[in-house]
């Protein structure tokens, strides 16, 4: 029996549709978009299914990111999966503990997948618009994806319908409250980013050459506002030395160490002992390849990154490369993989994440290294806290999405949140980003018993 297009992503009550080769659309965790992700949506589903089953005043969270990534998408499967893992810890600390306070109205996890590329923005954001006004009705979009148009362009969207978003890993500067009211975010900017580069630079006397090797795939709002940065606050390390662009791929096919051939011969034409690298964490391998073989390989180099979460810290054959080419990548990160050890460092609201997790999901060990994790169950946890200061000032039931949108600066002082990811503060005087962030700058590879530098992003 032939079955149509339509019907490819299940019955046409699911709420999912087919769409350009994806099956994209909002549902309570019932349909699941990637094999990869069918352990962690059903336990989403069942909490949701709980949560209804109580009887009890509920509201929805909606996730919205890539959930039919692909390995040449910005998101990987695995940053996908952690992200769902860290969103659902959260969503099980709300309704299950006093972690957030009073655990009152219970939280409906709902997720949103836009494509891939989050190229069907528009249909999922006129769902979620309509959620609104459900009975249970959605409060706040957490995640976001990455920082790209579409990315904008649904919180322009969300934004003009005062529904309140808390971005996890976009980065670029420009997506924020600023520029869209209502939005804030969890993780650094890349204005943060840089600035905790610098600083690991400043403390580095040996560093005092740069070239900045630069993402042109247009358009890359992450990659844009990151040569951007680098140009702010560290432009004066290029001493002159012309800027290399590169055709990255992450938004389109596989990548090759062909992309740097040129970029790493004039890297050592330059003499410069530190690349700044703007592009998207899935061409930084390329590079490594091409700087592997660069013809002036007995001179040290410093590659410095700024990225939510890196798998090279834990892959051995990179490691390797890497001391056999003499190359450290200097990796800014919104979190540290080491944290899930204990140790100085970890920020207060880190073992809160990691009992939860080890609790509901699985081993910490493997789960909490690339910081999707981290940064999903903060943004959610942030949605939560809004949601409920509303609850608890007023002293009502369930909070309107414009009342929660009002409450997002109320995140401060007694009201931080306690993130896995540092304790974070919100005001209007940093536009939506977060105070007291701890971006840790670390040494790849790694010296044993090695702490990496801490930098905090300032509260005002």
């Amino acid at each position: 029996m032939y079955v149509g297009p339509r019907l490819w992503c299940g019955p046409l009550q699911s709420g999912i549709s087919y769409r350009d080769g994806e099956c994209v659309g909002v549902t309570d965790g019932s349909y699941v978009f990637d094999s990869a992700f069918t352990q962690i949506q059903q336990k989403i589903e069942a909490e949701n299914d709980r949560v209804v089953q109580t009887g009890s005043a509920s509201v929805k969270v909606a996730l919205f990111t890539q959930l039919t990534p692909s390995e040449s998408t910005a998101m990987s499967p695995e940053q996908v999966l952690r992200s769902l893992e860290g969103a659902y810890a959260a969503q099980k600390r709300a309704n299950s503990s006093r972690d957030i306070g009073d655990p009152t109205p219970l939280i409906q996890l709902y997720l949103a997948n836009a494509g891939g590329r989050q190229e069907h923005w528009e249909p999922i954001v006129d769902t979620l618009v309509a959620m609104s006004d459900d009975s249970a009705p959605l409060l706040a979009v957490v995640g976001l994806g990455v920082s790209i148009q579409a990315t904008a362009d649904t919180a322009d969207r969300l934004s003009q319908h005062r529904i309140p978003m808390v971005s996890a890993v976009t980065s670029a500067d420009e997506l924020n409250d600023e520029t869209f009211p209502g939005l804030i975010r969890v993780g650094p900017s890349n204005t943060d980013y840089v600035k905790a580069l610098r600083g690991y630079v400043e403390d580095h006397d040996e560093l005092a050459t740069a070239v900045l090797v630069y993402d042109e795939n247009d358009p890359d709002l992450y990659v844009a506002s990151l040569t951007k940065a680098f140009g702010a606050q560290m432009g004066e390390y290029t001493h002159g030395n012309p800027p290399q662009p590169f055709y990255g791929t992450a938004l389109d096919e596989e990548s090759s160490p062909s992309l740097f051939h040129v970029v790493t011969q004039n890297i050592c034409q330059t003499g410069a002992d530190m690349a700044l690298y703007a592009g998207r964490g899935v061409d930084l391998d390329a590079l490594i390849d091409a700087l592997h073989v660069r013809p002036c390989l007995d001179e040290p180099l410093s590659v410095l990154v700024a990225e939510s979460g890196l798998g090279m810290h834990t892959d051995q054959e990179v490691l390797d490369k890497l001391k056999k080419s003499n190359i450290t990548v200097v990796h800014a990160s919104a979190s540290d993989p080491e944290w899930h050890r204990g140790g100085p460092g970890v920020p207060d609201g880190f073992s809160g994440l990691h009992e939860a997790y080890e609790e509901y999901v699985g081993d910490p060990a493997s789960g909490l290294v690339n910081g999707y994790a981290v940064a999903h169950h903060d943004a959610v946890l942030t949605a939560v806290k809004a949601i409920r200061l509303h609850n608890r000032k007023e002293g009502v039931t369930a909070a309107s999405a414009e009342e929660v949108r009002k409450s997002l600066f109320r995140l401060n002082s007694q009201h931080s949140v306690g993130g896995a990811g540092g304790t974070l503060s919100f005001s209007k005087t940093r536009g939506g980003d977060p105070g007291g962030k701890v971006v840790p700058v670390i040494e790849i590879p790694r010296a044993d018993g090695d702490e990496p530098r801490l930098y905090t992003t300032p509260k005002e």
